[in-house]
């Protein structure tokens, strides 16, 4: 690769001069800011009055190098979701949730937010706390050996909140589980879920998206979240595989989200998902 001069030719200044008037607009968007500053990193557009980019950065537009790089990667982030979907990201903040992750994770985690996400007026609503739920459920799936395939109409969240509620399976159970669904071909009960996030089924589901196995699911409404939390409580009372040490811890949480205030519920429980 031949040694690049230190002064910018003539298409360089120009180069430079579009991209640094889309950094200086700042307050366009984003994307266009991140692509900018990535293409300035690329060319070394900075190089005839800085000696790094880093410098360039600091001096230039008054940032540390890391700023910087948020922004390239969030810009990064929503180049890499193009082919995914027509819906974009609304903020900065959305993709740095995402933007960690390998390329194919973040088309999976955005896949999941626009498959689950609550409708107003016709448009799907995608906070960055749906976008984390996503996250989430992928980072499950993923972990129980999920290869990526998803149809909108398979997918659901698992919110970490709601999970929590839940006494985990131990691996022998899993395997016991796990082995039952497959000799069967798709679980006996409905999976319960309120929208698009499931309630009651969450080994289930991911056990189902393993191995693409059906499922059905049972729709259930609330006009609370702590409404859907004590459902969740109540349900693990009545069966039977529960240790006397589990029992009682579920007792412990029903017993205080029945005492306490009520909790709203948000568009991402409550609301119709995209179709």
């Amino acid at each position: 690769m031949s040694k690049l001069s230190q002064e910018l030719n003539s298409s360089e200044r120009e180069q430079l001069a579009t991209h640094e008037t889309t950094v200086k607009a700042g307050l366009q968007t984003f994307y266009e800011v991140g692509s900018a500053l990535l293409a300035i990193r690329e060319g070394k557009l900075y190089r005839q009055d800085f000696t790094t980019f880093e410098d360039y950065c600091h001096k230039r537009w008054g940032f540390v190098a890391s700023r910087a790089r948020q922004l390239i990667g969030a810009a990064e982030v929503v180049a890499n979701l193009e082919s995914v979907t027509d819906v974009t990201l609304s903020n900065e903040a959305q993709a740095r949730v995402i933007a960690p992750l390998m390329p194919e994770s973040q088309q999976a985690v955005w896949r999941f937010a626009v498959y689950t996400a609550p409708v107003v007026n016709g448009n799907p609503v995608i906070s960055t706390p749906h976008i984390k739920k996503a996250l989430h459920t992928v980072e499950l799936l993923e972990q129980y050996g999920w290869k990526g395939a998803l149809q909108p109409d398979r997918a659901l969240l698992i919110d970490p909140e709601l999970r929590a509620l839940l006494p985990l399976h131990d691996p022998y159970t899993w395997e016991q589980l796990e082995r039952s669904l497959l000799e069967f071909g798709k679980p006996i009960a409905p999976l319960d879920v309120w929208g698009k996030t499931v309630l009651d089924g969450h080994a289930r589901y991911l056990i189902c998206m393993k191995h693409g196995l059906p499922f059905e699911v049972t729709q259930r409404e609330f006009d609370s979240l702590s409404a859907a939390k004590i459902f969740i409580l109540e349900s693990q009372l009545l069966r039977k595989n529960h240790t006397p040490d589990e029992i009682a811890a579920i007792t412990v949480d029903l017993e205080a989200y029945q005492a306490a205030p009520v909790e709203a519920s948000s568009l991402d429980y409550c609301d119709k998902p995209a179709s």
